[in-house]
């Protein structure tokens, strides 16, 4: 029954039948003793700015702790037309022993605000330092216009319905359309001096997440007006089992042994949809995030900004409207999250740690925190400030396409962190949601990382060739002088065959570790020619040897076509198309793998005898 007396029955341009009805629900709930102070008959109804004036006074709902709203009295100081674009707010003063403390404070965005026993919007808008408890008002015609908003059909990913039954319908969306993440245009979410009105700032509740990688989500997020604070849950706990008017919101980013979710309020419940917040989370219009109720365990006071400190109770619907006037959520539909599970092994010890989360479904978002996730698991696994090699295996499953298996080694001064932001695997994740032909779900990934610790290492110091003039078609050794970290020099000696062709010419040997040396890469036409360019790096504990020859080669539909005479190439052109085509200098490269990784580059010029030298 607590759902029936917390949802408000907005009537705003409904039919006079509606009223009657309403106002009968109303009777009904009061005889049985059912009703509920923080929804009286006159908040069923909502009073638009024209009537709104300076001195009226009125109340807001808002949790300050647990999970039930509380009552705080406002007072109307002014309404400020088009502070927005098509959009007034309403100026008010707050009245409550917690704000007379902490001033407008970060998870209050969305409060409803009654006046004249009607909603006339959500609490929304503050300044940074101040000590008044002054605060915007987003009008609930423009939350209401919200609503209006059909989704459209190509935007269905990252949801399913919220039913029982078994195989769950999942549906795709497609709404990427470029590679920018558009953070410049945010701008207007950052704090510019304490006399500039921004949104109030949306707590983001960390659970699990230390210093480094709560810098990382800071850095990722202050764009958008959100500020990190490092006490929350996993989720999942008992607690509010409905959305109501006053009550707190959750949206969720991580889950699983980490949680990050960004906390707000409730304005409004309208049959399976909810308003709140009041102001953009990210603006980014549709979108497909859980949405929780959440638990407010106290609020922090700070001079800068006062945040309420929350957690996540239960997954209760998903994020589907991010707008200028508020967010808008569904009560029927589940987002869908990608399954990371990452494992650390310790190569000499043996011992094996697994971590398990779930992650948003976001082209812009999923990247960053990923990569926040796997800081923080690293610093819980192997935060050792030491010498350190490793290696990465990353499997990566895409809807529509193959298993993917990415692998990368690695080697920092200072410890396994450094190199999170360089492994091949994690990188590729930004790479195939931002990718320019399809729209790509990931719908899991896992990554295994090995670690020694200690400097698995060489550096090249020097090639040397056993002929200095050698001849088309002869086998040459290519002796390459090592140092290894800790182990003094060696020398490998490669095999190396001269083309024919390069007869008479002077041709170079670039010797090079196989991550200083770039593959030759064709243009990819698609999604799996993207995915297939990743496995064409060498691997870093290996040696490349490429001999450049008197030809060229071309990359065409997702494939390389080597040592074509250029007039080949130029016949080609006209037929497939410059856009579809790329040449570059023609390599013979041969692969030596190595059991270290190996540092630098050398190269050697040298000229080939003609066919009729001796």
């Amino acid at each position: 029954m607590s759902k029936i007396h917390h949802t408000l029955i907005i009537t705003l341009g409904m039919k006079q039948h509606l009223k009657r009805f309403s106002l009968a629900v109303f009777a009904v709930l009061t005889s049985l003793g059912m009703l509920i102070w923080a929804v009286p008959a006159a908040a069923q109804r909502t009073i638009p700015t024209e009537e709104i004036k300076p001195g009226m006074k009125g109340y807001g709902l808002t949790v300050f702790r647990g999970t039930a709203p509380e009552r705080f009295d406002v007072e109307v100081v002014s309404v400020v037309p088009n502070f927005l674009l098509r959009q007034d707010i309403v100026l008010i003063r707050c009245h409550h022993p917690v704000t007379e403390k902490a001033g407008i404070i970060g998870g209050m965005s969305g409060s409803p605000i009654y006046l004249d026993g009607r909603l006339a919007g959500a609490l929304a808008y503050g300044w940074q330092f101040q000590k008044d408890t002054l605060a915007g008002v987003t009008p609930i015609s423009a939350m209401l216009d919200v609503l209006q908003l059909k989704e459209r059909r190509s935007s269905k990913r990252g949801w399913r319905r919220a039913t029982n039954a078994a195989g769950t319908l999942q549906i795709q969306n497609t709404a990427r359309l470029s590679r920018d993440t558009g953070e410049g245009y945010f701008d207007y979410f950052r704090q510019a001096g304490d006399t500039q009105m921004v949104p109030a700032h949306t707590p983001l509740t960390l659970g699990g997440f230390v210093g480094p990688a709560r810098k990382m989500l800071k850095q990722t997020l202050s764009h958008f007006g959100i500020d990190p604070v490092a006490l929350g849950g996993a989720g999942g706990k008992d607690g509010a089992t409905d959305f109501v008017p006053g009550g707190a919101i959750g949206v969720q980013f991580i889950t699983g042994d980490m949680s990050a979710t960004g906390i707000g309020t409730v304005t409004a419940v309208t049959g399976n949809q909810v308003l709140a917040f009041g102001h953009p989370m990210f603006n980014m219009g549709e979108g497909w995030l859980p949405v929780t109720t959440a638990e407010i365990h106290t609020v922090l006071s700070s001079l800068a900004r006062s945040n309420k400190l929350g957690s996540p109770l239960s997954v209760k619907g998903s994020l589907v409207q991010d707008r200028q006037a508020g967010i808008m959520a569904r009560t029927d539909r589940r987002a869908t999250m990608i399954p990371v599970s990452v494992a650390i092994t310790d190569a000499r010890s043996k011992r094996k740690q697994t971590y398990k989360v779930e992650i948003a479904n976001h082209r812009v978002l999923t990247p960053r925190f990923l990569q926040a996730a796997l800081v923080n698991i690293i610093m819980h696994a192997a935060s050792d400030l030491a010498d350190v090699t490793s290696e990465l295996t990353g499997n990566i499953k895409i809807r529509g396409h193959a298993p993917t298996t990415l692998r990368d080694s690695g080697a920092s001064r200072t410890g396994l962190v450094g190199l999170t932001n360089y492994f091949r695997p994690v990188a590729a994740v930004a790479e195939i949601l931002n990718n320019p032909f399809e729209d790509a779900t990931i719908e899991s990934m896992a990554f295994d990382i090995s670690l020694h610790y200690g400097l698995d290492v060489a550096f090249i110091k020097g090639i040397y060739m056993t002929a200095e003039s050698p001849g088309p078609g002869e086998n040459i050794n290519v002796n390459v002088r090592l140092t290894r970290y800790g182990a003094g020099e060696q020398m490998l000696t490669i095999p190396v065959r001269i083309p024919e062709s390069a007869a008479g010419q002077k041709i170079k040997i670039e010797v090079a570790g196989g991550d200083f040396i770039s593959p030759i890469m064709p243009s990819p036409q698609n999604l799996s020619n993207l995915i297939d360019n990743f496995s064409r790096f060498y691997p870093p504990k290996s040696l490349v040897v490429s001999v450049n020859i008197p030809a060229e080669g071309i990359g065409l539909r997702g494939r390389v076509i080597d040592r074509l005479p250029a007039s080949a190439v130029d016949a080609l052109l006209p037929t497939v198309g410059y856009d579809q085509i790329s040449r570059h200098r023609a390599f013979l490269r041969k692969l030596t793998h190595t059991p270290y990784l190996v540092v630098g580059s050398e190269t050697i010029d040298l000229t080939v005898r003609g066919v009729d030298s001796k």
